[in-house]
Parts: structure tokens; C-alpha cells; sequence
């Protein structure tokens, strides 16, 4: 017995090859879309690593020395790198026991190249210091040791306008992680927003907003703590 059509609605008889590629190509585009939305919830979680081979090809080492005067890191550096507007960057000065936030009134980029000196680095610079105590300091530490050891390859999430934020510790393998424009409620956001803060209270000398951020900094350690260790920071 011949089997009857089946009709669509349309009363148009269905296909099942075509069906069954139309089925196809909907789930192609929602495992794309999954994967999309892995790589970006991963990316939130964590940073991504830059090897210190890397270093070298970044200049990373010419734009803390001849950018902003820094020729060597005593405990880290947190360096932000907008596309459009100037850069500036958190460490701390161990001769002075103070964190040193240093803002640039132009592009590093053109200093280095054009091979500015010293005293015209100096005019270029604004330079803000806030004493804070050494157990401050080992927590900040601490964090970005947090940081860079849970960073991973796979939560590179980049761009092409936009801010990237890196947190630098001087060690011998994996010596910075990055992160770029991250949301403001993910692990990485929660981190860049303190480190914001950090540097508005050393602009405005504000020591009592530089230390209610010392619990939030060892809370958001544990967090980074809590994640699998991708990389070790020795």
C-alpha cells in the first residue's frame, strides 16, 4: 500500500533530506554559539597568561623603563594599556615603603621610539605616592600571584578597541596576565575595579580608601586561589 505524502503547511509535501540539513546547520550554529559563550565565561573567570619569552617581542621590559621610569619591579606591576587615550601604571617604591602610581600625559609609544630622555620623561610623568605597610603590600602581592598562576591560554579574550589591563610579577616563568575589557562583575572584572580604586586612592592621597580595600584583596586572592593552577609562580 503507497504511503500517503506528508504536507506542511503550506500543503506542499516535506522533503526529509532537506529537513534533515536544515536540522543539521541549526545545530552547527548552536554549538557555535555555545562555544562562543564557553570561551567568554571562561574568559571572565580567569586571565591569560603571557610567557616570559614573550617578554622580549612585547617590549613589555621598554615600557615600564623608558615609558615610565620603572627599571626594576620590587613586587609587581599593574599596567593599563587604553587604545585611545594615555597609559599609566601601579607598582611600589621600597626605598620610599609607598605605592607609586605613575600617569602618562601622552603615549609611551612616541617616548620610546622618538628615544626621549630622562628629564623630558620626567615633564611627561605625574607621580603620585601613598605610603602604605609592608603587609599591605605582600597581600597585593600575594593577589597577583593569585592572578597570574590560575591564568590560562584559553581565556584570551581580545579586541579591537578597548583597555587591557596586565598584572606583572617579577618571576621566572609565567610573569604576567592579561586581561582585556573583562565585565565588570567576573572574577577579572572584580580585580581590575579594585585596582581602579587603588590607584584613585593613591591619586587622591586617600589612605582610608587605599585600606578598606585590604579585605576585599584577600577575599579576591582566595577566589583566584580557588580556581585549578594552570601556571606556577615561583
Amino acid at each position: 500500500m503507497e504511503q500517503e505524502p506528508i504536507l506542511n503547511a503550506h500543503n506542499k509535501e516535506e522533503y526529509p533530506p532537506m529537513h534533515t540539513a536544515s536540522l543539521i546547520m541549526k545545530r552547527i550554529v548552536l554549538c557555535v554559539v555555545l562555544i562562543i559563550l564557553a570561551n567568554s565565561a571562561a574568559a571572565q573567570r580567569r586571565m591569560c597568561p603571557i610567557p616570559k619569552a614573550n617578554l622580549k617581542e612585547n617590549k613589555f621590559d621598554k615600557r615600564l623603563s623608558l615609558g615610565f621610569g620603572i627599571e626594576s619591579a620590587y613586587k609587581f606591576v599593574y599596567l593599563v594599556e587604553p587604545s585611545f587615550t594615555t597609559e599609566y601604571c601601579l607598582t611600589y617604591d621600597s626605598i620610599n615603603q609607598s605605592l607609586l602610581l605613575c600617569k602618562s600625559k601622552s603615549k609611551i609609544g612616541y617616548a620610546i621610539w622618538n628615544g626621549e630622555s630622562k628629564k623630558a620623561r620626567k615633564k611627561r610623568l605625574s607621580t603620585y605616592r601613598l605610603p602604605v605597610d609592608e603587609a599591605y603590600v605582600d597581600s597585593l602581592q600575594s593577589m597577583f600571584c593569585a592572578i597570574i598562576s590560575s591564568a590560562s591560554p584559553d581565556s584570551r579574550r581580545s579586541g579591537f578597541d578597548g583597555t587591557s589591563y596586565l598584572f606583572y610579577l617579577p618571576t621566572d616563568i609565567y610573569t604576567v596576565a592579561d586581561v582585556w575589557e573583562p565585565y565588570e562583575n567576573s572574577n577579572c572584572g572584580r580585580a581590575v575595579r579594585l585596582m581602579e580604586r587603588l590607584c584613585e586612592a593613591v591619586e587622591k592621597q586617600d589612605k582610608a580608601a587605599a585600606e578598606q580595600l585590604r579585605e576585599e584583596i584577600i577575599a579576591l586572592t582566595a577566589v583566584f586561589r580557588s580556581l585549578p593552577t594552570v601556571f606556577y609562580v615561583h
